[in-house]
């Protein structure tokens, strides 16, 4: 194989080279040929007695090359590219370049060799010949063919003295001209060389003429040899490996056989050791697996059971064997033996949940698994296994009643509460006798958590749900929801009466006090109620119209029940819609400060304004605060809305004469947030407002839900520079100790002071106290409602510090209030 691929390369090599040699012979003829057939061009064209007359005697370009005589068509028909009359002496007369009359004379071209040239071609006159040569104008190969004007076979012409002249044709091969001529011949890309090294690679011609310069020209040859060496070396080669692996496989088979013989003996001796191994393994595995395998003749009657039978109960396998399995294993239903028999051996693998009693009368829950035993089609048997599935059945049921039930206080939860309630709502209840759904929520719970830790909350939970269903009678439901939230089910109860009986019983158990150790936690609880079918008879519809009583039920005063009425509804509906509206009116540039004036009262000027915010709703009008700010603190849009305040405020108060200030109120809820300063630090940045210019008035009820918070919030407060003061001094649960705890700058006096003042000598008194109090405390004390001048004189005259009021000046539009800053004080 190695020789035949050898001969093949030589032979393949042999036939490039004989390639070669045929292309370059013909590339040297074709050359050749051009050679001859540019030297028959020009000897017809310079014997002739009409270019004697026309371009020797006198050079006549009309006749030339206006009339196409001796000028385009040289380039058009013969592909000239030049064409050029030297005269006698030496001097180009005429010359026509790539078929376009020129001024360039002949050395332009050929450089140094055009003198050469045209001296021997004016030798041949005499001889009346002509002459070729290469040459090399540029990079590009050239053939050049010169001959001596002469007056041809026409007697009678014009002489001239001196040597005649000369006429030269140069046909340039450019590159697309030297690959069409090697293609003329059968030659592909027929090229000058790239360089000198490409020009002495093979293939190559070199057209080397003594006394021209050489032209070497280079091309791709045919390279027959390579088609040969594609087909037939991947042949050979396939042959060679087909030929070795046959001898391979031969081989190895003589090899295999061989050693078979041996590997059969080894591999009888080896199974039957494993067959005595794995005997041994299976009564390892069926005395100490957690299963007991089982096996009975055809009618059932037990021929074998695994010792792991006896240690789960106890009884003795001997005295079992050769009774019946249904001694062992019990159904409720059926015979075990029968369920036995009716299984098929069909690869499908069931189970039978069954029981059995040990000897020691304990009941175990198992599944048996059973299977025939066959032979020749027959059954002679069964067998299988039995599992102990005890401690799983009570898994599942501990799970499902988990997945149904609170794990803190073990009422319903809310999935089997929604069960319970559809199937009584299945029932058909009646309007004499209705459904009643309670939506019960804790009052005063989470101060409980706050207070003493959640741990003391799960216990008055805990506590709650034994007094709720102690209430109750048995197929009654007690659910907790989630939180301090419950639902209470509950039927046979007729008439109203009834029902708030019930309710009020359930109040009273809530009210009684939770004792937590050495102390007693007293909560209460709001009750929504919703009947079926009064009020409707989907479980979810229901549930919702006692959560819409339950709200009713909360913002009415808490500690009571309140039946569900269709007007509920309607002013939930009204809510949600108000809702939705102020969500528009805050992107909707919908909301209005308004500003009233605080009066220096000692100096009688415009100190600062408090920003008063109402919302000029389109259909509506102008709203007042109270109408929208509990539900804006409720759905948390207060948040935007203080912001949008604090930074119109903060840019309106810019326009101010310094150090006028602008006064913004400050809800609880923003506090319980914790973002408040940041808020405020932003509006101030955005502005450019300096923030001694912002007082921010806060009630007295924010330090005492939760005074650490609130002190901290007060303090970041304090670090920015605003301003603090109280607001509606003495409207609630007034502490002097809080006044000092706290970083206020001031306070204000609740307008409910200014009722009686200055007539009644105890309000009188009062004012005087709270201003004598704000001394004290060096803080600056505002009376706001002052709406007569009585008592604005008389609070000039006790020293009230400011105040502000109808009298003084209504909230107004910033545009007016701006129309005050320069007034002196003019009470309306």
């Amino acid at each position: 194989m190695l020789m035949a691929m050898l001969m093949v390369i030589g032979i393949a090599w042999r036939q490039n080279q004989d390639s070669i040699r045929q292309e370059s012979f013909l590339l040297h003829n074709a050359w050749k040929d051009s050679r001859q057939s540019i030297l028959t061009d020009i000897r017809d064209y310079a014997f002739w007695g009409e270019a004697w007359n026309r371009l020797h005697l006198t050079v006549d370009s009309v006749w030339a090359f206006d009339q196409q005589n001796f000028g385009p068509g040289l380039y058009s028909e013969y592909h000239y590219e030049g064409v050029f009359v030297v005269d006698g002496e030496g001097r180009t007369r005429y010359a026509v370049i790539n078929g376009k009359l020129s001024d360039l004379p002949l050395e332009s071209w050929l450089g140094i060799h055009a003198v050469p040239l045209i001296k021997h071609a004016r030798a041949l006159a005499g001889d009346e010949s002509g002459m070729t040569q290469n040459a090399m104008i540029g990079s590009t190969p050239a053939i050049v063919a010169a001959a001596p004007i002469s007056t041809g076979k026409v007697p009678g012409l014009g002489t001239m003295p001196g040597p005649p002249s000369v006429m030269v044709f140069v046909n340039l091969f450019t590159p697309e001209k030297l690959k069409a001529f090697g293609i003329s011949v059968g030659v592909e890309n027929a090229r000058i060389p790239n360089g000198a090294e490409d020009a002495f690679k093979s293939p190559l011609l070199n057209e080397d003429v003594p006394d021209d310069s050489p032209i070497v020209i280079r091309w791709d040859s045919l390279q027959p040899g390579g088609n040969l060496l594609f087909f037939l070396l991947p042949m050979l080669f396939g042959v060679a490996i087909i030929i070795g692996l046959a001898a391979r496989r031969v081989i190895k088979q003589a090899m295999n056989n061989a050693v078979l013989s041996d590997e059969r003996f080894t591999q009888l001796i080896q199974s039957q050791r494993e067959l005595a191994a794995s005997e041994s393994r299976f009564r390892d595995v069926a005395e100490t697996a957690s299963d007991w395998i089982w096996e009975t003749n055809a009618q059932g009657i037990l021929t074998y059971l695994s010792q792991r039978f006896a240690a789960v109960t106890h009884f003795d396998v001997a005295h079992l064997l050769g009774k019946s399995i249904d001694e062992v294993l019990r159904h409720d239903d059926q015979r075990v033996s029968d369920w036995i028999f009716q299984q098929r051996a069909d690869g499908l693998r069931h189970a039978l949940r069954c029981y059995s009693v040990t000897a020691l009368g304990a009941t175990r829950i198992c599944s048996l698994i059973a299977n025939p035993v066959t032979r020749n089609g027959q059954i002679i048997g069964y067998r299988g296994t039995v599992s102990d599935i005890t401690l799983e059945v009570e898994a599942q049921a501990k799970i499902h009643y988990l997945s149904q039930h609170d794990a803190l206080t073990g009422l319903p939860n809310r999935l089997y509460m929604s069960e319970f309630l559809l199937s009584r709502l299945q029932a058909q209840p009646t309007l004499e006798r209705p459904l009643v759904l309670i939506s019960l929520d804790l009052d005063n719970f989470k101060p409980i958590n706050d207070t003493w830790g959640h741990a003391a909350g799960d216990c008055v939970l805990n506590e709650v749900s034994h007094r709720l269903r102690s209430v109750l009678k048995a197929g009654d439901l007690v659910s907790r929801q989630g939180g301090d939230e419950f639902i209470l089910i509950v039927s046979g109860l007729a008439g109203e009466e009834e029902i708030s009986a019930c309710c009020r019983e359930l109040l009273q158990e809530i009210r009684r006090p939770f004792s937590l150790g050495q102390h007693d936690a007293f909560i209460g609880a709001s009750l929504g109620i919703a009947l079926a079918p009064k009020d409707a008879m989907q479980a979810d519809e229901l549930l919702r119209l006692a959560d819409i009583a339950l709200y009713k039920s909360k913002h009415e005063g808490r500690n009571r029940w309140t039946w569900y009425t269709p007007e509920m509804a309607e002013q939930l509906i009204h809510r949600r819609e108000m809702e939705r509206n102020l969500r528009k009116a805050i992107v909707g540039d919908e909301l209005r400060l308004f500003y009233q004036p605080r009066y220096d009262l000692q100096k009688g000027q415009v100190e600062g304004a408090e920003a008063l915010l109402r919302w000029e709703h389109p259909p509506t009008g102008l709203i007042m605060p109270d109408r929208f700010i509990p539900l804006a603190e409720e759905t948390g849009l207060i948040i935007d809305i203080s912001t949008w305040v604090l930074n119109r405020a903060c840019s309106d108060a810019m326009s101010w004469p310094e150090p006028m200030y602008v006064s913004v109120n400050i809800s609880p809820v923003e506090f319980r947030s914790g973002l408040l300063p940041s808020r405020v630090a932003a509006a101030l940045n955005n502005s450019g407002l300096p923030a001694g210019r912002l007082e921010l008035e806060i009630t007295e009820n924010i330090t005492l839900e939760n005074p650490q918070s609130a002190l901290k919030v007060m303090q970041a407060l304090k670090l920015l520079g605003v301003r603090l003061t109280v607001d509606d001094f003495g409207a609630g649960c007034s502490s002097l100790g809080y006044l000092k705890t706290f970083p206020f700058d001031g306070m204000k006096m609740d307008r409910s002071y200014m009722n009686g003042f200055p007539h009644s000598p105890q309000a009188l008194s009062i004012v005087e106290g709270i201003i004598g109090l704000g001394k004290a405390f060096s803080l600056t004390v505002t009376a706001e409602g002052i709406e007569t001048r009585e008592q604005l004189q008389e609070l000039q005259a006790i020293a009230c510090e400011e105040g502000q009021g109808y009298y003084l000046g209504r909230p107004m539009p910033v545009e007016r209030f701006r129309l005050l800053l320069n007034e002196p004080l003019k009470p309306e």
